[in-house]
């Protein structure tokens, strides 16, 4: 009969190596911090706050930069804008946290709004207009002469980097909010700094008209675009003037937007109507500065 083995020693678990270190120490500083941030980089920002308010040690690396600024990107669908001047949780938070231009000033004249999406000015030229034709023919010369003619402008010293794109409903602005149920349709776009910038919040920097284009004859549709001068001709941006692609049936009022890497626009049908007047205004960093907002707003007669 096989004899039984005599224990010498209990039978004990493997013990980490690192388990011999003080036990003052935190747990979560036996964790790799490259791991958590390569982790944490399929987090929504939701799942990254939560996440940061569990102790300390997590705290410490959902403050990192790099992480912040994926999801950012992520998230916009942007390339890489390069420097940026805040932070990047709080570029993230201004972003998504679902306020808009309207909701900091005149509230009193915001209806509805959505977000389109984010495009990417490459170049400091952008390329606006109230119709969805590509103009044979570009000038730079007299914008609101141009505008009032033609309908569309060549405007430059634009903030270059990502912008932000909404679409809102307002009440007219020309009328009595006791009396009148008009609304007023507005592509509404911004750099993704502007939120954050001081000439914003203090109330320096406001939007000036740049000028405005009038039909007074019916029309079928209620239109604004904004286009990358550099990339107007790109293959991406032309899906935008292919519009029996997106705009919807004649009979389908709803609002529609296009957006590409380069170009955004916006369109609603119209039932009958006497015309449209197309206001373009434009907000600057200082009285000479870099345009960084646009609002193309699309008014019935």
């Amino acid at each position: 009969m096989a004899k039984r083995l005599k224990r010498t020693t209990a039978i004990r678990s493997c013990i980490s190596p690192y388990s011999s270190s003080s036990s003052s120490r935190s747990p979560f500083s036996f964790y790799e911090d490259d791991v958590w941030i390569e982790i944490a980089k399929y987090l929504d920002g939701n799942s990254l706050v939560k996440l940061s308010s569990t102790c300390k040690w997590f705290n410490k690396i959902m403050t990192e930069e790099c992480i912040w600024k994926y999801a950012c990107l992520r998230d916009l669908g942007m390339p890489d804008p390069g420097n940026v001047s805040f932070k990047w949780n709080k570029l993230y938070a201004s972003a998504f946290d679902g306020t808009h231009s309207y909701f900091f000033r005149q509230q009193e004249k915001h209806i509805d709004w959505t977000r389109i999406g984010a495009f990417f000015m490459d170049s400091s030229a952008a390329f606006l207009t109230g119709k969805l034709t590509c103009p044979r023919r570009i000038t730079q010369d007299g914008i609101d002469k141009i505008l009032r003619s033609l309908g569309f402008c060549v405007l430059t010293n634009i903030k270059t980097g990502i912008w932000i794109a909404d679409l809102q409903l307002v009440r007219c602005p020309v009328c009595n909010l006791s009396t009148c149920d008009g609304t007023m349709q507005t592509l509404d776009a911004r750099h993704f700094e502007l939120f954050l910038s001081e000439g914003y919040q203090n109330g320096s920097w406001d939007f000036t008209q740049l000028g405005s284009h009038e039909t007074k004859k019916p029309v079928d549709g209620a239109s604004g675009a904004i286009f990358d001068l550099k990339h107007l001709k790109d293959a991406s941006t032309i899906e935008v003037f292919k519009t029996k692609t997106w705009l919807g049936k004649k009979d389908d009022c709803q609002p529609k937007a296009k957006i590409t890497p380069h170009a955004v626009a916006i369109n609603t049908n119209l039932h009958k109507n006497d015309g449209l007047i197309v206001k373009f205004n434009v907000m600057r960093a200082g009285t000479d500065g870099q345009v960084v907002a646009i609002r193309i707003c699309q008014q019935l007669l």
